[in-house]
């Protein structure tokens, strides 16, 4: 497990990728008065984009939508003038519809010789890493020269052309989109399919995850911007100022918004294995060089000075490759590796004979810490995954071991530890657990976790309370405001009421709409009661106004509370019937009210 420690942490090292944006940041000239005119008399500038490419962007509902779409809307609103959608079925179609001039620009694509016939290329705005997606058991790829299989990419994608050139090997096959070729992949009808980072990353999150996988990147980047009609060359002047003038911070609210995981590639365990049996071999064959040297010391010096030189490039290499930190029996820092120093952001300098709790998060479970301990007192590795803080603030995750470390008596003098960076696999489960408007936990995970609490609260005799809360009057508010407003409310409330749960055993959830749960142990009747009115109060407390809210001039919640014996819950739709029809008590005696068994 040690070395696989070793390996996993310097694979994720050396394949790691980042999406990355372009910045400029030139200002933005005025306008020329040809510039001017040209606008006015244009009036609204027609958009065809690709239907169906998110998360960079999608026709839904008749509405652009994705990371394309939210670089239109700051676009429009620099050059104070409509950009209307030209609705098409697919990619191709939209080419099309570009040739024939029925829009003037193309929202996001690559700039190739071909479509330099008909359109012009502002500066790019996006630079995305290609990958190759494919089922989970597959090995990671990292040379394409002899990959003949079948491969998808979409049809009349623009870096499907200089793939060939560089691979002329593999064999691409045309999909319809996305989704067509990541499912025929999962069907065994393709081996592996061909996309952006950002786009196959959304796709298995939300449809393939634990069943496909990115197994290997391109050198390429590809640089992807706007297209605009040829024959009015003054629109690729009038789009360049437009994009120079997007701000970093707004680059930087985009994909933080449609980007949140970055991409990391996938590990083979298999050729893990493989290449652990050679590092073993190779180490254990360093130290039989090593013995033998010392017994024939004054025969071979010079064999021994080659060894102790490789030993020297093994030490660097793990150095910079591998998490590792000793500590003294008080938990004091005596050494760190370089990979420890990058994952943490501190130095060397900065780590060296503080408390390893420097890069302990708070977020982490008191029982945790207790098994850690009690295993490492008794001289027993402890091994499992812990949440730590970096200096910037920023949250990494390890897959850690630690080891007690005894010296040539044999007596305890510290602990060694060796960790796996898993940030990514942790966002990952996150994700699939979590709402991704209010950040709360979903149904899904409400539904899978309420009766492992129940049970564990049965073997310890203990109180289970749930709630149920709805926001009132929200759908008034949603028309009176605007769902963008809605939904900031509620990202607000979830906030607060997430800021208001101490325990690692309280838990609140996303349940639909504005309809939310809360979930916690230990409660008894009164006391569950009145904690729910404080974050009834402190919801009201926020002061957002809400002019159609009958009960408060601001944001309102009613919530319907049970507290029961744990054994006395026999019927879990029960549970939640009964909560539910608390709620409505709420709602009828006039809201911003806790009804309670």
């Amino acid at each position: 497990m040690k070395y696989l420690f070793l390996y996993l942490t310097i694979i994720t090292f050396l394949f790691s990728k980042t999406i990355e944006i372009p910045q400029n940041n030139n200002v933005l000239n005025n306008l020329t008065f040809k510039e001017i005119e040209y606008l006015k008399n244009k009036k609204n500038i027609l958009m065809c984009v690709d239907p169906n490419w998110m998360p960079l962007e999608k026709i839904e509902n008749n509405k652009h939508i994705g990371m394309a779409a939210e670089y239109i809307k700051v676009i429009e609103k620099l050059l104070n003038i409509p950009i209307l959608l030209v609705k098409t079925k697919t990619w191709t179609e939209t080419l099309e519809f570009a040739k024939s001039r029925k829009c003037d620009i193309i929202s996001l694509l690559l700039p190739t010789e071909q479509r330099a016939k008909y359109l012009d290329f502002p500066t790019a705005y996006l630079n995305i890493p290609l990958v190759i997606v494919t089922k989970m058991q597959e090995v990671y790829i990292s040379e394409f020269s002899s990959l003949t299989k079948e491969i998808g990419i979409v049809k009349g994608y623009a870096f499907k052309e200089f793939l060939k050139k560089k691979h002329p090997n593999l064999n691409l096959v045309d999909v319809k989109n996305v989704q067509e070729g990541l499912q025929k992949v999962k069907e065994g009808k393709l081996f592996a399919f061909i996309d952006t980072v950002p786009t196959t990353g959304y796709y298995i999150q939300k449809k393939y995850f634990e069943e496909l996988k990115i197994s290997g990147n391109f050198d390429e980047i590809l640089q992807l911007g706007i297209g605009t009609r040829n024959d009015e060359p003054i629109l690729k002047d009038i789009f360049n100022k437009a994009i120079s003038k997007i701000s970093t911070e707004e680059h930087q609210s985009i994909l933080n918004k449609w980007v949140a995981v970055k991409y990391e590639a996938k590990v083979d365990y298999l050729l893990i294995f493989r290449w652990i049996g050679l590092i073993t071999l190779i180490f254990a064959s360093i130290l039989f060089i090593i013995i033998g040297v010392n017994k024939k010391l004054n025969k071979e010096i010079r064999k021994r000075l080659i060894i102790e030189k490789k030993l020297k490039d093994y030490v660097k290499l793990v150095d910079e490759n591998i998490i590792t930190s000793f500590t003294d029996l008080d938990g004091k820092i005596k050494a760190v590796s370089k990979a420890f120093c990058k994952v943490s952001k501190y130095s060397k300098r900065e780590l060296i004979g503080k408390s390893h709790s420097i890069i302990k998060s708070k977020d982490n479970n008191k029982k945790v810490y207790a098994q850690l301990w009690e295993s490492l007192n008794n001289n027993k590795k402890w091994e499992g995954e812990l949440k730590n803080k970096a200096k910037d603030g920023s949250i990494y995750w390890v897959k850690i071991l630690i080891s007690p470390t005894f010296d040539e008596n044999n007596k305890k003098i510290g602990y060694t530890s060796l960790q796996e960076n898993i940030t990514v696999k942790k966002r990952l489960e996150e994700l699939s657990v979590t709402d991704e408007l209010t950040q709360l936990y979903n149904k899904r995970f409400f539904n899978e976790l309420l009766p492992k609490v129940i049970n564990a609260a049965k073997r310890k005799d203990e109180y289970i309370t749930f709630a149920m809360f709805d926001i009132d009057y929200f759908k008034l508010y949603n028309d009176t405001y605007g769902h963008l407003k809605g939904d900031e409310v509620l990202k607000k409330v979830s906030l607060t009421v997430k800021n208001s749960l101490h325990r690692a055993d309280d838990y609140c959830f996303r349940l639909g709409g504005e309809e939310f749960g809360i979930l916690f142990k230990d409660g008894k009747e009164g006391k569950a009661k009145a904690f729910i009115e404080k974050i009834k109060n402190t919801i009201e407390n926020l002061k957002i106004e809400h002019k159609e809210n009958t009960t408060s001039p601001y944001v309102t919640a009613s919530f319907g509370v049970i507290t029961l014996k744990a054994s006395c819950i026999q019927d879990l739709e029960d549970l939640y019937k009964q909560t539910d029809k608390l709620l409505y008590k709420a709602k009828e005696k006039g809201r911003n009210k806790v009804c309670s068994n």
